[in-house]
């Protein structure tokens, strides 16, 4: 399927590195008295070979994928020292457009690369420009389109698409382009577990195809979702400097400790056996399993005693988590970094006291149907749906199942093509838009939709202003909401900070106004560990101070360790199943965690 189309017009010097830094250092804007985004950077890779680039957030994985494809040095202002070439050439003996179709970026957000209104016309926009045969062009499409998975939306607009749609079609419309170095910025960030697993497979296959050797960079949080089809991993730390670089498979097995200190979501089977290590002597020097066969089949060696002090440590860390019996009786002081105070709790908590019921149902669905309009898509199909205050959801589905549409629908962000929504017993229709915001806090799946000024400061004060309680924001609480995002001064633009920046951006935003109902779309997408760990502990406190959650995610995972019910939609936006969380995944066991503890139950009832 994937033959050159461009075959001479890049005069590639003859060699298998088809990318090297030399030494590379970057710092953005006119002042080079400041820290240098990246510095002292040094590594090579071979043609055909696939990198993971992980790091905290903030911690340079952005600034260099800019420096592979040219948008440094040519499009971003800034100092740089050492070099980068691409097949043995400076990137600054190419011209940008030359190194654009040589090197291909994906970015995280895929609406900043979207230039038309069709699926089919996002395809085709590339080769186009380049003036190819429209039947070439045609069957290109067709071929790419059926590759990915996305032929049956290629007529479909461009708004109309699910998260995990869009992100298809923006890697679909770089694969048509056949560039010879693929840069996927978190690819599989907005995807089921259906597309992903269909991504991920594709990869591999383009990884393996000797007819089209592209070179591979993921950039990934997540290592356990890409580690089969990687070579090689390089760890950033907070200072933009290399912390690790290797083989994945021996920084998985060897260099636990420094790995888990850098703030990457290290695969939870590594994490679980580095623990049980600890706690069992028989297997204190074993090696690592790098992958869940290899752990099922180290179990079925255990003993009864070690299998037991392996099923106890899963419950504990991926099932039931022991993490939050801490705060079993917390019933003050809320943390979030050292972010919430005392003193902004009372004032906060005066705000229109009754507007909440002690009990029953905060939120309510009954018969609800969203027609997008002007395309007769239904989103939602008579949807009904009880929400009690309190409620800590977690709400699955495939992509275009209605996710991020019933968000909307909650928040009063669209109305019911018909049916009603009520919040505490009350049609949201008859109560003020105005009011109703004051209790929903919103974190939409594209940070940039909820970002209004231009600064940091203001973005989070703009929530209190439009309020009116202003007044009740201390300087002390607002200069822990920035440390919140990082390092950064009051004044940035909130536009300059990384994803992982304006999603921490947008929680402080939300939580300054301490609305009774938080509804989060993927809010963990571009997340470091560090980051997942805190938002997830102020949820869950929130939770417990009666706060109502909904979270949207394609990580089952970090939902089956925290929520209390999931929800989950079939893909013509009905409800599949809406039970306690215990319960669902005790019905649709097709999770690691899951698996493996029905594994281990099944060998221990044979030891009798």
């Amino acid at each position: 399927m994937f033959q050159l189309l461009f075959k001479g017009v890049f005069k590639i010097t003859n060699t298998d590195l088809a990318l090297s830094f030399e030494d590379f250092s970057f710092i953005y804007g006119e002042d080079k008295d400041i820290l240098p985004a990246v510095k002292n950077i040094n590594f090579s890779l071979n043609q055909g070979e696939v990198l993971i680039l992980a790091g905290p957030s903030g911690s340079g994985k952005s600034t260099l994928s800019y420096a592979m494809n040219g948008i440094i040095p040519w499009r971003l202002k800034g100092f740089m020292k050492g070099d980068v070439k691409i097949y043995g050439k400076s990137i600054w003996n190419y011209n940008f457009t030359e190194l654009c179709k040589l090197v291909g970026l994906v970015k995280q957000n895929p609406l900043e690369q979207m230039t038309t209104f069709t699926v089919n016309d996002e395809l085709a926009f590339g080769l186009e420009n380049l003036k190819l045969d429209k039947d070439l062009i045609e069957k290109r499409v067709r071929e790419i389109s059926e590759f990915m998975g996305i032929s049956h939306i290629l007529n479909r607009d461009i708004e109309q698409l699910s998260g995990g749609q869009q992100q298809l079609t923006v890697l679909s419309s770089f694969l048509i382009m056949d560039p010879k170095i693929l840069i996927l910025d978190e690819p599989i960030a907005f995807l089921d577990q259906q597309s992903e697993s269909m991504l991920l497979t594709q990869l591999k296959k383009l990884k393996e195809s000797k007819s089209f050797k592209t070179t591979l960079i993921i950039i990934e949080h997540r290592l356990s979702r890409v580690m089969d089809i990687a070579d090689k991993i390089i760890v950033l730390d907070d200072n933009g400097e290399i912390h690790l670089n290797g083989k994945l498979s021996e920084i998985l097995i060897n260099n636990y400790t420094p790995l888990k200190s850098s703030n990457v979501r290290v695969p939870w089977i590594i994490d679980l056996f580095n623990d049980f290590k600890k706690i069992s002597l028989d297997y204190r020097n074993a090696k690592n399993p790098i992958n869940f066969n290899e752990l099922l089949e180290i179990q079925q060696k255990f003993s009864k005693e070690n299998l037991l002090k392996l099923r106890g440590l899963l419950l504990e860390k991926e099932i039931m988590p022991k993490a939050f019996e801490k705060f079993q009786s917390f019933e003050d002081i809320i943390e979030f970094q050292d972010l919430y105070i005392e003193s902004l709790k009372d004032k906060h908590d005066n705000r229109e006291e009754n507007t909440v019921n002690e009990e029953g149902n905060i939120l309510e669905t009954k018969n609800v149907d969203f027609i997008y309009p002007n395309s007769g898509i239904k989103a939602i199909n008579n949807l009904s749906i009880n929400i009690q205050k309190g409620d800590f959801i977690g709400l699955i589905g495939p992509n275009g199942s209605g996710k991020t549409t019933l968000l909307y629908l909650l928040a009063n962000l669209y109305e019911p093509t018909s049916g009603t929504i009520y919040y505490n017993h009350q049609n949201i229709r008859d109560i003020g838009s105005f009011e109703y915001a004051k209790n929903i806090g919103f974190i939409f799946q594209n940070p940039e939709n909820m970002i209004f000024n231009s600064t940091i400061k203001d973005e989070i004060l703009y929530g209190p202003k439009n309020f009116g309680i202003l007044e009740n924001i201390s300087e002390d609480y607002l200069k822990k909401l920035i440390r919140v995002i990082g390092k950064e001064k009051s004044s940035k633009n909130p536009f300059k900070l990384s994803w992982g920046q304006k999603r921490r951006l947008n929680l402080s935003s939300i939580f300054v106004y301490n609305p009774q109902i938080i509804l989060l779309d993927e809010p963990f997408i571009g997340q470091d560990q560090r980051t997942i760990d805190s938002l997830v502990e102020t949820l869950y406190l929130e939770n417990k101070r009666g706060k109502t959650i909904i979270i949207s995610s394609h990580d089952y995972h970090l939902l089956l360790k925290y929520t209390k019910r999931i929800l989950e939609l079939n893909k013509d936006g009905t409800v599949r199943d809406f039970d306690n969380k215990d319960n669902y995944f005790s019905k649709h066991k097709n999770l690691g965690p899951t698996l493996l503890l029905n594994s281990i139950d099944k060998i221990i009832s044979e030891h009798g």
